[in-house]
Parts: C-alpha cells; sequence; structure tokens
C-alpha cells in the first residue's frame, strides 16, 4: 500500500508516469526502504495510465464485493414469530416529599 500511496502522491504533485526512481525517492525520504520487484511491478502495471482511470477501475470492482453476512434464506418477522407481550406496567414513583425546616441552631440568622 505503501508503494501505491508514493505513485499517486507523485501523480498528484504533477509528475504523469513516475518511474521506479521517483517512487524509491519518495519512499527513502519517508525513511521507508522499498522492495525493487514490487515498485517495478506497480510501476508497469500502471504505465499509460493515469490515477483517475485506476481509481474508477478499482470503484467498478469495490462494487461487485459482497462484504455482507446475510443468508439466502430470510428470517421470520419478529412480529409473527411472537405473540406481542403486553406492557408491562412500572410502579408510581412518589413524588418527593417537602423537607422539613430543621433549626440549625442560629448559624444562617
Amino acid at each position: 500500500m505503501q508503494y501505491v500511496a508514493a505513485y499517486a502522491l507523485l501523480t498528484l504533485g504533477g509528475k504523469a508516469n513516475p518511474s521506479e526512481a521517483d517512487v524509491k525517492g519518495l519512499l527513502a525520504e519517508v525513511g521507508v526502504t522499498g522492495s525493487d520487484a514490487e515498485i517495478k511491478t506497480l510501476v508497469d502495471s500502471l504505465k499509460g495510465k493515469t490515477l483517475q482511470e485506476v481509481i474508477a477501475e478499482g470503484l467498478k470492482k469495490v462494487g461487485t464485493l459482497s462484504l455482507g453476512g446475510g443468508s439466502s434464506k430470510a428470517a421470520p418477522v419478529a412480529s409473527q414469530a411472537q405473540p406481542a407481550k403486553k406492557a408491562e406496567e412500572k410502579p408510581v414513583e412518589k413524588a418527593p416529599e417537602p423537607e422539613e425546616d430543621v433549626d440549625m441552631g442560629g448559624l444562617f440568622d
């Protein structure tokens, strides 16, 4: 992923077709040692394509992924599976009783 990010940054920075040396140089600037074979594969596979084309192709592939864990059999609706429960009665809360005046011995007089 770091190679793709470096390639994308170089492209967004103005290089239409970054070379292997460009990608290696950018990675070296941030302290990453890249694999020559993987960088070569990336640059060769993206040669002649714009970044926008590659992103558009990727978005089409993402749209076809099945990410849910749904089953082919629909689950029964809860209202059909169980009869409706009666609302539970909550105990009525008592209103707080008014406080009594307590003689504090002239503390606030």
